[in-house]
């Protein structure tokens, strides 16, 4: 043995480079929907799944496209109404109940949606069942439309404010805390025909639902079909 060699460090094994790890679109957006959308970042993705960032972009080009895909992966597990020969009126709550449900779901989602990173291809399944059963009801394609769009921007209003009141609430306050501290600082002098009504204000109570309803009554209406006081009573409890 030699000693002058005996301090000597063992060569350091080089790293083997080999080839990044395989994945699926599947598999990302996965990783994705396990964050959430509120949570979803490309680090966070890619730390998940146990790769480096720019395995990712070989996947998506970047985060919006990843919480684009993320979000209509999500928007594919709400279970939207099918055929049970149910009534139209009753199979429209239905519909609108897992609109709201698909909505509100997440705050990143309605956000993808006003922005334009959620287009038609989000929808088109969804208005092609639509279409199918109204035009089994009765209603010409062009009716039934119409229909899905006027009901859907309801929906839309009332998801909104919905996600408006969770925000405020998530920060400590209430839209009526916040509403008696900006009336506090004004006074009611200048909000004169507010203050009259100030207590339905700032209560916010959600009126999408009985302004769906309202205008599932019109179309009933328009259509000559005729519904008693109870069949409207028990279709409102199931909101």
């Amino acid at each position: 043995m030699n000693p002058a060699h005996d301090n000597i460090p063992a060569p350091i094994a080089k790293k083997r480079s080999g080839r990044p790890r395989r994945l699926t679109i599947d598999q990302v957006l996965e990783a994705g929907m396990a964050l959430g959308l509120e949570n979803l970042t490309m680090g966070g993705v890619a730390a998940k799944l146990g790769v480096r960032i720019t395995v990712l972009y070989g996947y998506v080009a970047n985060k919006d496209e990843l919480v684009r895909l993320v979000a209509m992966r999500a928007s594919r597990d709400v279970v939207f109404p099918k055929d049970q020969q149910q009534d139209w009126q009753t199979y429209a709550v239905q519909h609108g109940q897992s609109l709201f449900s698909l909505l509100t779901g997440s705050g990143q989602l309605i956000s993808q949606y006003f922005s334009g990173g959620l287009g038609p291809e989000l929808e088109m399944d969804r208005m092609e069942a639509w279409l199918e059963f109204m035009t089994g009801r009765g209603f010409c394609a062009e009716e039934a439309l119409r229909l899905y769009r006027q009901l859907g921007g309801v929906v839309v209003g009332g998801a909104v404010t919905h996600l408006h009141l969770a925000a405020l609430s998530k920060g400590g306050t209430s839209f009526a805390q916040a509403a008696a501290r900006t009336l506090a600082k004004r006074g009611a002098n200048q909000v004169p025909h507010l203050a009259s009504v100030y207590d339905d204000f700032a209560r916010h109570a959600p009126v999408w639902e009985s302004s769906f309803l309202a205008l599932l009554k019109q179309v009933s209406a328009e259509r000559g079909e005729a519904k008693d006081t109870d069949y409207w009573n028990d279709l409102s409890a199931a909101f």
